[in-house]
Formats: structure tokens, C-alpha cells, sequence
């Protein structure tokens, strides 16, 4: 089963909710402020670089930021999981 989770203002150490294979409500404990405005930022990053055209600049910078948001996310997140950032 996919989890939705729901992640209030970037920052926050607050933490969420989901509805589990049981059809019960569980909470997930908060998140590092520092590790998510660090996310925040990186996520912004990828915005912006999707406004580059210089052939393989954004591609591989993407790269990079994809593989450090990656890392940052895996320890919160498991397969399937849809993740709203608000």
C-alpha cells in the first residue's frame, strides 16, 4: 500500500500522518528543520534549473541535486510513497 504524506511549511520539525494498510491513522515523528530547508533549498534549485537551456548544464546539475535529495528523503520515505510538500 502507498502511503500519502503530507509535509507542512519546509522547516518544520512537525511531524505527519498517514493512513496504514490497516486503515488506521499513524503518526511519523518530525524531521530535522535543518535537513528539510536544506531539501527546500535544493528543490527550489531544480526549478530554477529547469529554466537553463545550455545543453547538458541543467542535466548534470540536476543530477546532483537529485542524488542529494535522494539521500535526504530515503530515511523518511519508503517505495511507493507520494510526498506533498506544502
Amino acid at each position: 500500500m502507498k502511503r500519502l504524506v503530507f509535509l507542512g511549511p519546509i522547516g518544520s520539525d512537525a511531524g505527519g500522518w498517514f493512513i496504514g494498510p490497516d486503515g488506521k491513522i499513524h503518526r511519523f515523528p518530525g524531521w530535522n528543520p535543518e535537513q528539510l530547508r536544506d531539501v527546500s533549498h535544493a528543490l527550489r534549485g531544480l526549478r530554477e534549473l529547469s529554466q537553463i537551456k545550455t545543453p547538458g548544464v541543467a542535466e548534470r546539475a540536476a543530477s546532483l541535486l537529485m542524488d542529494t535529495i535522494r539521500k535526504e528523503m530515503e530515511g523518511h520515505l519508503t517505495e511507493g510513497d507520494v510526498l506533498v510538500l506544502g
